[in-house]
């Protein structure tokens, strides 16, 4: 059988020669065309060896864009966790810092009583806190009073303040967590 193709029409059909695509007829031809010509059959050779590159590199491709998906992925999750760990850290130093701490409450009426021998103050906290502790220091006729609350609880109920402080000397001024309540020369209680 004679091979009247043209090297230009093998050439032109190659491609659809590599993806099988050819008729059994069509093939025959090209095989028996290539088997003759050294120049088309170093063509599909490099066109083989082109379009294992090509499958190679889609292959890599794949890989690449699955690597960055999962990388994605990863830095989401890493992420999640963070906000949410911060979210709960947020309250629980609060909540610490409260606990362990406490805090000066200003807005509290105070009614103080001064008499030579000693000086009471009562007052009420906010709801839902309780005295952690009272400390009185005594300076130059001036008595600096802080009262720390802290948030109360089941194990810890709300207490009021009811202190009563014994002077060691003459009491001019009484200051309650930084505010002036009592004055001498006002011999009253002055509003915080």
């Amino acid at each position: 059988m004679k091979n009247n193709l043209s090297c230009e029409i093998v050439r032109d059909l190659l491609p659809s020669y590599i993806d099988h695509v050819l008729s059994d007829t069509s093939v025959q031809a090209v095989e028996e065309h290539i088997r003759e010509c050294g120049a088309c059959a170093k063509v599909l050779a490099d066109m083989r060896l082109s379009e294992e590159v090509v499958q190679e590199n889609r292959q890599q491709d794949r890989e690449i864009d699955y690597l960055k998906k999962v990388k994605r992925r990863h830095r989401l999750v890493v992420c999640c966790i963070l906000a949410v760990v911060v979210l709960l850290a947020i309250p629980a130093v609060e909540l610490i810092r409260a606990v362990y701490f406490g805090q000066s409450v200003l807005n509290m009426d105070y009614d103080v009583t001064v008499a030579e021998d000693q000086l009471a103050i009562k007052g009420e906290v906010p709801e839902g806190h309780t005295v952690k502790e009272s400390s009185f220091k005594e300076r130059d006729g001036v008595l600096n009073v802080q009262i720390i609350c802290e948030p109360s609880a089941f194990f810890r109920p709300q207490k009021d303040v009811d202190e009563v402080y014994r002077p060691k000397g003459d009491i001019q001024k009484v200051y309650i967590n930084g505010d002036l309540l009592w004055e001498k020369e006002a011999g009253t209680n002055m509003a915080p």
